[in-house]
């Protein structure tokens, strides 16, 4: 009798260790994640692929470049060849070897050459300092196979796009990453409110449905600095009056210091990175002297400016108009889809690339300078910066750059946006 009852409580001591203990840890290597956003293969968040494989080099937060693939590079040829020695013993998920044959990496109008099995060569018909973070990009076999830490075993797409990927730690520690994609930010919230998901990733705030996620005592929220998206104000510098350099300098001054929806930029470069620099217009926010700027010009008081802007940021624009208001600057809200081919004044944000150059953005020969920005001392910087491989004299290069841009004022850098992660606890 007495083993019976001995045998019973152990029957169910055995049950409460398996559903309390052990189930819980085996269920917390699978996590479900959810991002929003439309994204392909190619396209998927730097975090998600960079669990999947690496490229040659690495980006540092601080925007430096070290080995990643390779353990050393050499810069020939005033800049237009680069040499680099590829580690031994390297696996894609599919168990070939990374070598100069198998490293699938191609870029426009640059040349590959293999010199033995670990070491490879590319010839760039123009200097291009960026190249090393150009480099940077993951490496990738056939099938999605990469060189990280997980590897991918489903990807289900629709139209194109991703829907869901599932990655395995290589490992075999068990450890599964269960990644869904929902349309938009309303959606994720749904999803992580129902069940669906674990973990929301990169939402502009924590309210769903209303409900502030704060007070649930079951969900973990993580706050972050994205330092890749810059919310920016560009004005058409070829605008009969926001071509005044001192009517832009006064839009930005009138700005506060804070922001609610993201950490203040006065740069167009990120203040983690190696290449930032505090210039001596760098973080003024001031009302008086706004007004002072403007108080001279009786033709801004009697304009009306119109701020085009898209309908998510819409609130940021109301939040703009009130601050002008101020100075006695008035405006008027278009809502647009995009980028519009013209403008007066644009608000948009931009994504950063991890090396500082800005050629695209600021040079008046681009097209992509929206803002009809033209300077010849900001462009003989762009074209030193992106040119000279010296990492030092880049560094002064940038610094220059940023003193002189930010000076004109032919835009005005609002902030960094704060992103949050809810996780199920």
């Amino acid at each position: 009798m007495i083993s019976l009852i001995f045998g019973v409580i152990f029957f169910f001591a055995i049950i409460f260790i398996i559903n309390f203990y052990f189930l819980p840890r085996i269920q917390k290597k699978v996590q479900k994640i959810g991002y929003w956003g439309i994204y392909r293969t190619d396209t998927l968040p730097h975090e998600i692929l960079s669990d999947i494989s690496y490229g040659l080099t690495k980006v540092n937060p601080d925007g430096t470049v070290s080995p990643a693939a390779s353990y050393s590079w050499q810069i020939r040829n005033n800049g237009k060849e680069y040499v680099f020695k590829i580690k031994k013993g390297q696996y894609f998920h599919n168990n070939d070897e990374l070598t100069s044959k198998s490293l699938n990496l191609n870029f426009k109008d640059v040349r590959k050459e293999i010199i033995d099995n670990y070491t490879v060569s590319f010839f760039l018909k123009e200097p291009y300092s960026p190249f090393l973070v150009s480099l940077s990009k993951p490496i990738f076999a056939l099938n999605f196979s990469g060189l990280g830490i997980f590897k991918v075993t489903k990807v289900e797409l629709n139209g194109g796009f991703v829907k869901k990927i599932i990655l395995q730690n290589k490992k075999g520690s068990g450890n599964k990453k269960i990644i869904s994609f929902y349309p938009t930010e309303e959606a994720l919230k749904t999803a992580f409110a129902l069940g669906e998901i674990d973990v929301a990733q990169a939402l502009t705030d924590v309210k769903i449905k209303g409900s502030d996620t704060q007070a649930w005592t079951n969900t973990q929220i993580g706050k972050r600095v994205d330092y890749s998206r810059l919310f920016t104000i560009f004005y058409n510098n070829a605008d009969s009056i926001l071509s005044n350099k001192k009517t832009r300098q006064a839009l930005s001054f009138a700005l506060p210091d804070k922001m609610e929806r993201g950490e203040r930029a006065y740069s167009p470069i990120s203040p983690k990175s190696v290449f930032f620099a505090k210039t001596p217009n760098y973080g003024i926010s001031d009302l008086d002297i706004a007004r002072s700027l403007v108080s001279p010009g009786k033709e801004i008081k009697n304009k009306t400016f119109e701020i085009s802007v898209n309908e998510e940021n819409k609130d940021l624009a109301e939040k703009i108009t009130s601050y002008w208001n101020k100075i006695g600057v008035k405006t008027k809200i278009k809502l647009v889809s995009g980028i519009p081919g013209s403008f007066q004044i644009l608000i948009y944000p931009i994504m950063l690339p991890h090396d500082p150059d800005q050629y695209a953005l600021w040079h008046s020969g681009q097209t992509n300078n929206i803002s009809k920005y033209k300077s010849m001392r900001i462009d003989k910087l762009l074209e030193d910066g992106r040119s000279i491989t010296d990492a030092e004299k880049r560094v002064n290069i940038y610094s220059d750059f940023q003193k002189y841009l930010i000076d004109d004022s032919p835009a005005t850098f609002v902030y960094f946006p704060y992103v949050y992660t809810l996780s199920r606890r």
